[in-house]
């Protein structure tokens, strides 16, 4: 189990790497950014009604990672683990759902914000 604290502070690695929260009155939902612009991970809360439509345990808090993903790496992860899902709110080929308060080990999120990451990075 990992905390949204833990994942802003890892963040905080990697270069150019930033994150705010755009969206007015709401001072949870923390958007990741690679430069000033690129998103590779938002930190949120989900409804009630998302895990129930993907058949998954509603956890306490309900908090979320999203993050890009490979399309051939997403289907192993979520087979190995209960708190990957579909991405919600994102597109569900591109991006996944991590549960914070799930079975998924905290060097394990670290190496997925690490993917992101590179895959939002603009190769010169």
């Amino acid at each position: 189990m990992i905390t949204r604290e833990e994942i802003l502070k890892y963040t905080e690695n990697f270069p150019a790497a930033s994150y705010d929260y755009p969206f007015e009155g709401d001072f949870f939902t923390a958007v990741l950014r690679n430069g000033k612009s690129k998103w590779f991970g938002i930190l949120m809360r989900a409804p009630e009604n998302y895990f129930k439509s993907v058949g998954a345990e509603i956890p306490e808090n309900r908090e979320i990672l999203n993050v890009k993903c490979p399309t051939d790496l997403s289907p192993f992860l979520k087979a190995r683990y209960k708190g990957i899902l579909p991405a919600y709110h994102m597109n569900k080929k591109h991006w996944l759902t991590v549960v914070l308060q799930s079975d998924i080990p905290a060097g394990d999120v670290f190496k997925l914000l690490e993917l992101s990451y590179d895959l939002t990075t603009v190769k010169k």
